[in-house]
């Protein structure tokens, strides 16, 4: 797979100077133009500084220019394709899953890197040690919110998922301290999911936040904070659908973490809860069967 060094460009681009912006902003116009220049004509070409250049190159990780360049062959298929591109109009179903495999690569494996296997282990614990989990997103957030509750309820934990904030916060009011609150988002700076992280704070609830790598205020609140990728997005939102796929990714690699290291209860109670959804399914077929009207007879 490709280093994506075009993704890891535009989810910078926005905290870089405004001389290596300029660099940046070149780069992604004509990424093909730039492997056949050297530091001086693209800094001519964006406006810039040779300085500039090789600032930017630091900026996002590289070693100078030279690396910049092979990089940028490196992923010359991907960009002669145009994967790194939005969505276009009236373009190939075959084109977009190209880029969406390529972008989904790319959010997975950043989100390895961000998402802290200490702090995983810290947040397992907690919810090994809660009496209750409560959680809470906005949007797509909330989503990412429910699968949690969706997949720790079914191995015996007690989840409270709602976008009902009064709810929420008269239930944590009265919470014991082992209690945990788990803020979902991407940006770390929705209101409403910092309003009630701070009433937990307050209460002296544990607190876990899902957010994106950043310097960010719901994560500086948490006592855990964990990180995925910082997805670009895009005008069509593919980059939303990216950071949604990394929070949920991040919630599947926190339930197999708590799985692992709680194997025997974790698969006795999920063959409870498959037993209750076939116990459900029977009740409901032979609830079917007796309301069916009978066949008369000919």
């Amino acid at each position: 797979m490709q280093s994506n060094l075009l993704f890891l460009i535009q989810e910078q681009m926005n905290g870089l100077p405004e001389s290596e912006k300029k660099i940046a902003a070149t780069i992604l116009a004509d990424p093909a133009a730039v492997i056949q220049m050297n530091a001086t004509s693209l800094a001519l070409k964006a406006g810039s500084s040779s300085a500039a250049v090789i600032r930017f190159c630091h900026s996002i990780g590289l070693a100078g220019f030279t690396q910049l360049k092979l990089n940028l062959s490196a992923d010359s298929h991907s960009i002669q394709e145009k994967l790194y591109s939005e969505i276009q109009p009236n373009e190939e179903l075959e084109q977009i899953k190209k880029k969406f495999l390529l972008q989904t690569h790319h959010v997975f494996k950043e989100t390895n890197q961000s998402l802290s296997s200490k702090r995983v282990a810290e947040a397992t614990a907690w919810i090994n040690e809660s009496t209750v989990i409560y959680t809470y997103g906005v949007g797509a957030s909330h989503l990412v919110a429910l699968d949690l509750q969706q997949k720790f309820s079914r191995i015996g934990k007690s989840v409270t998922c709602s976008q009902d904030q009064h709810l929420l916060a008269t239930s944590m009011s009265v919470a014991t301290k082992d209690a945990v609150f788990f803020a979902v988002s991407n940006s770390g700076e929705k209101q409403e999911v910092i309003a009630l992280m701070r009433i937990a704070k307050d209460l002296g609830i544990r607190t876990i936040s899902l957010t994106k790598e950043s310097d960010n205020t719901l994560s500086r609140l948490a006592d855990i904070p964990l990180k995925t990728a910082n997805t670009h997005e895009a005008p069509l939102r593919s980059g939303a659908t990216a950071s949604l796929l990394a929070q949920m990714y991040a919630v599947d690699l926190l339930f197999y973490d708590f799985a692992t290291k709680y194997y025997q209860r974790t698969i006795e109670n999920l063959e409870k809860s498959k037993s209750a959804i076939r116990k459900l399914t029977q009740y409901l077929e032979q609830d079917a069967e007796r309301s069916r009207p009978a066949q008369t007879e000919n």
